[in-house]
């Protein structure tokens, strides 16, 4: 099916603005990055429910050096079952270099109202300062920092999942197995919404995609030559490319949720696939009409909040 009406506006707009200059300093370009999302977010994304509570915690990471990041919890409305909440520790995308906790504040107060679970969204430190692999242990920190503070957090701790949208769903996907390999506990569940699985960019709708749908290929190779400090070695490494990982056994149960317009769309579900050939349980679906981010519309598209739900609902149902 065509580009959902109500996003073409977007990518027409996009096409008439004109590039930023190729020689703009990293700092001035993720100032106008964000500052358009920001726009987009106040324009396009529903603000969040007022009934679920919000706090900031810090975490402290030891690599490449100590120090701490924070993270903000969203905890629904409501008495807590007898045992805690389920939880679900949440990765921001914005492509390794952009994005926040604020960015992505709505979407998880709604994830935390409509599933029930206690949400830990986690401002992992950004690359080029911090590339491959300090985000990815950053998020290794934050799911260690849930599982040791469950009890504080009102959390069952046999009741976690993992997850995030774009780079943060290849974090999340990376995450799990880092996981399982260090014999640590594992998520129950992991959302990956519309995600990076594989940096070498090798997957057909990389090209078919590549142009005219938001993200596109030259973008993809910027973000990774800011995230990876040796792109032609390090874009094969299973916890930069989960699709690359030889073995797959013994991950959490999945839903990959993937968008038509996508230049992501065939690593994700070729991730998919490759999940349900080793054994692990998982839910795949491609939504039409969507380009990439498309999901996070949901002040303009019915099916945001569909795409949202699904999510939520998935959350509920294999926490319990």
């Amino acid at each position: 099916m065509p580009v959902a009406p109500q996003i073409q506006p977007i990518l027409d707009a996009v096409a008439a603005a004109p590039p930023l200059p190729a020689d703009l300093p990293l700092a001035e370009r993720r100032a106008a990055s964000n500052k358009g999302l920001e726009t987009t977010i106040l324009a396009s994304v529903e603000p969040a429910p007022k009934d679920v509570t919000t706090r900031e915690v810090s975490i402290t990471v030891k690599e490449p050096e100590p120090g701490k990041i924070t993270a903000r919890v969203y905890t629904p409305a409501g008495p807590a079952p007898k045992g805690g909440r389920p939880g679900y520790v949440y990765l921001h995308g914005g492509a390794w270099w952009l994005g926040s906790v604020d960015a992505s504040d709505s979407h998880c107060a709604h994830i935390a109202a409509e599933s029930g679970a206690v949400v830990v969204s986690v401002e992992y430190r950004l690359a080029p300062e911090f590339k491959f692999p300090w985000p990815l242990e950053d998020a290794y920190a934050a799911w260690i920092w849930v599982q040791e503070r469950a009890f504080q957090l009102g959390v069952n701790a046999d009741k976690v999942a993992i997850g995030g949208t774009s780079a943060g769903a290849n974090l999340a996907a990376a995450c799990a197995l880092m996981l399982r390999d260090r014999r640590q506990p594992t998520p129950v569940a992991q959302v990956l919404d519309c995600p990076i699985l594989d940096l070498t960019l090798a997957q057909p709708s990389v090209t078919e995609n590549g142009e005219g749908y938001l993200l596109t290929r030259a973008g993809l190779e910027f973000a990774i030559a800011q995230y990876l400090s040796s792109p032609r070695s390090e874009a094969t490494d299973p916890l930069a490319s989960p699709l690359h990982a030889e073995d797959l056994a013994g991950l959490p149960t999945a839903l990959v949720l993937t968008a038509e317009y996508d230049p992501l769309r065939d690593e994700g579900e070729g991730y998919a696939k490759r999940l349900a050939e080793a054994g692990v349980a998982v839910e795949s679906k491609r939504w039409d009409g969507f380009v990439h981010g498309a999901g996070e519309l949901t002040a303009l598209l019915p099916e945001a909040r569909e795409y949202r739900s699904t999510m939520a609902e998935f959350l509920e149902r294999t926490l319990g």
